[in-house]
């Protein structure tokens, strides 16, 4: 599947998708709408007639009110007697007209004292399973203005028990939802595995043009020799050519191998001193810097400097920093490494002053495969696993990796380790 069709097949998909949730969400809020009026109309009802029988229990035919019943919020109903009202009596009546309205609902229930000004707790009825009336938590019901003789009823749990009453909607709100993010995790997957093998094709691409200059260089020099009556300089030289490529090609096939040993191989630990470690490195590559006029600065100050690593990968690790600090300068690279110890902690800095790396890139250099682009320029080689390597072994011997860097004014990569005292 072309990049374009994907695009135009995801684009489809999630707006099909939003238009699905959304219509879902409209119709569960209508559902919703539609049950929290139905429940009103219930308790009101229920209300009415409750408040009908107190009176006629107070032998007050003559005192109800005409609008007894107010909803003063969402889960809190008011009524209005006009009488003294029996805190027993009105819950017998609250449970029976609620049990005939099929409220099932847990409430409570306050009755406003005239004498005392304020609302005096009448009790709390269950109507749930789990639900314990001598645990239930006693709301402070709120005083009513221009009301006298009435009693409050609340129900803590109405939200609650509309949303049981849409069992059928949030079961299939919670399918679409389900089926959302499966998809989400889908496509993710899918883009994840695109960028892959894009990743792939290019490190195959890149791989194959890596390979084929060094080889080519290789097949014209044995040419070359295979022709009779050279003289002895020549030979020489073309027989250092062929070596020179020779040891290009296995530090390419040395970068995959270390790569892939990164995740196998078991690490040999031991105490090394970085400082030792670190000359040794810088001495290996006194030819390249002879030979490419590079100057190194050492400034390893860390005391104590002993760490514990396992040295070929610590060194494999180090090696490519400091070649990755040389590749992406200017002519005559200066380099500087640096020790110290910080909180029980060395940190060691290989710093360039050369090309450095723009910001939208610099989250991905660790990432496998990943090469800063440069077009179809092919003047730094590499196959964009050096650096992921460099990440997944420190981190295998507990250390970490950060980077610093400012594009045109140069790169700082930092491994940290725990000291050894």
């Amino acid at each position: 599947m072309s990049s374009r069709t994907l695009r135009i097949f995801t684009v489809l998909s999630v707006l099909l998708l939003l238009g699905l949730a959304l219509v879902q969400f409209y119709w569960f809020r209508q559902a919703y709408q539609l049950e929290d009026r139905d429940f009103d109309q219930r308790v009101t009802s229920a209300l009415r007639i409750v408040c009908r029988r107190m009176i006629d229990y107070n032998n007050r035919p003559n005192s109800l009110p005409l609008r007894p019943v107010e909803r003063v919020s969402a889960n809190y109903y008011t009524v209005q007697i006009n009488d003294q009202m029996d805190p027993s009596a009105l819950e017998v009546f609250l449970k029976q007209e609620f049990s005939r309205h099929d409220l099932k609902a847990n409430f409570e229930y306050g009755i406003y004292d005239c004498e005392q000004h304020q609302i005096q707790y009448g009790g709390f009825v269950c109507h749930t399973a789990n639900c314990d009336e001598q645990k239930a938590i006693k709301t402070s019901f709120p005083k009513v203005a221009g009301q006298n003789y009435y009693f409050g009823v609340y129900f803590p749990e109405k939200r609650n028990y509309v949303f049981d009453q849409l069992k059928s909607w949030t079961i299939s709100s919670v399918g679409i939802l389900l089926v959302i993010l499966f998809f989400s995790y889908a496509l993710y997957v899918i883009f994840k595995q695109k960028r892959l093998s894009e990743l792939q094709t290019d490190f195959v691409n890149n791989l194959t043009h890596e390979f084929k200059t060094p080889l080519s260089t290789i097949l014209i020099s044995t040419d070359v020799l295979s022709k009779p009556n050279q003289s002895s300089e020549r030979l020489a030289s073309y027989a250092g050519i062929i070596r020179k490529e020779a040891l290009r090609l296995k530090q390419q096939v040395d970068t995959v191998l270390q790569t892939a040993q990164s995740n196998q191989q078991k690490l040999q630990l031991e105490n090394l001193d970085i400082h030792e470690v670190i000359k040794d490195l810088v001495d290996r590559f006194q030819p390249r810097i002879q030979e490419e006029h590079i100057h190194i600065t050492l400034e390893l100050k860390a005391q104590p400097s002993i760490i514990q690593a396992d040295l070929m990968h610590l060194t494999n690790a180090l090696y490519n920093l400091l070649d990755n600090a040389i590749k992406y300068s200017s002519q005559h690279p200066e380099i500087s490494i640096r020790t110290e110890v910080i909180k029980q902690r060395v940190r060691i800095d290989i710093q360039d002053w050369g090309i450095g790396i723009s910001k939208e890139h610099q989250s991905r250099i660790f990432h496998k495969f990943f090469r800063v682009p440069t077009g179809n320029v092919h003047n730094v080689k590499g196959f964009g696993l050096g650096l992921y390597y460099v990440k997944t072994i420190t981190e295998a011997m507990g250390g970490q990796v950060t980077m610093e860097s400012v594009e045109g004014q140069g790169s700082c990569f930092t491994l940290i380790y725990p000291v050894l005292n």
